[in-house]
């Protein structure tokens, strides 16, 4: 019984150890956070992961309009990503992501920001991105 114990012990010790490695890369925030309301388009959207990820993807959805592809930086493995001039339209602008985590499983989230001209700029609480694993 003490050895079943002690290799109990040693297992969980163990499974414990490597939790930090399996965890996958989730979006810290952004910039502007997701729900913010400006008065024109951002000159840039930023967002940042706790570890390094491959941004794949980066499309905005617009009512009534197709998903037209966002140019980011960098391009390969990175904490922080990029995208110049996103030229936001007036309105409820989702902006699509997909990545592949660290530990090469695919991630994806969306940030929202509507663009509402003589709007006061608001921001709303820090919050993590909506973000779902597959």
């Amino acid at each position: 019984m003490k050895r079943f114990l002690t290799s109990l012990s040693l297992g969980l010790a163990l499974a414990a150890m490597s939790a930090p490695a399996l965890a996958h890369s989730t979006v810290k925030g952004t910039v502007p956070v997701s729900g913010s309301i400006l008065p024109g388009s951002p000159p840039e959207i930023v967002i940042n992961f706790n570890q390094e990820a491959r941004l794949t993807s980066l499309v905005v959805a617009e009512p009534g309009k197709p998903e037209r592809k966002l140019d980011f930086m960098p391009g390969g493995a990175s904490t922080s990503f990029m995208a110049h001039d996103p030229k936001l339209s007036i309105g409820r602008n989702e902006i699509k992501w997909k990545a592949l985590s660290k530990d090469g499983h695919p991630i994806e989230g969306t940030i929202i920001i509507v663009i509402k001209p003589g709007a006061t700029p608001t921001t709303p609480p820090v919050q993590h991105e909506e973000h779902k694993d597959h």
